[in-house]
């Protein structure tokens, strides 16, 4: 069996695994009493932290840090694609406009 790495066994034991890579791992634990040990410790471990944190997870978002988040999207504004589609259409105007009048200056 080969080596695993520990970002492999940290996946397998997250459940972020699949395919050949997940088998792979599953194999090497199944065959390891020591490997399988440290899995069920490491899975303990996350469930226990995952708890600790569950009322942290639930708590809504203070308004101090809601109120920058609304700040940075206003700043993003010019990347909406509703605003790009306005000033491109906007510029075709203004461009067709100018065509326009320097077409009838020419004639």
């Amino acid at each position: 069996m080969p080596k695993i790495s520990d970002a492999s066994f940290n996946a397998f034991v997250d459940g972020h695994l699949t395919g050949k890579a997940e088998r792979d791992v599953a194999a090497a634990v199944a065959s390891d009493p020591t490997l399988a040990a440290k899995a069920a410790a490491w899975r303990r471990q996350s469930d226990a932290l995952r708890a600790a944190f569950v009322p942290v997870a639930q708590e809504p978002l203070p308004l101090s840090l809601m109120l920058k988040v609304r700040a940075i999207q206003s700043d993003q504004a010019w990347t909406r694609p509703s605003t790009l589609v306005g000033v491109a259409f906007a510029a075709g105007t203004v461009a067709g406009f100018v065509l326009g009048w320097l077409a009838l200056q020419i004639h």
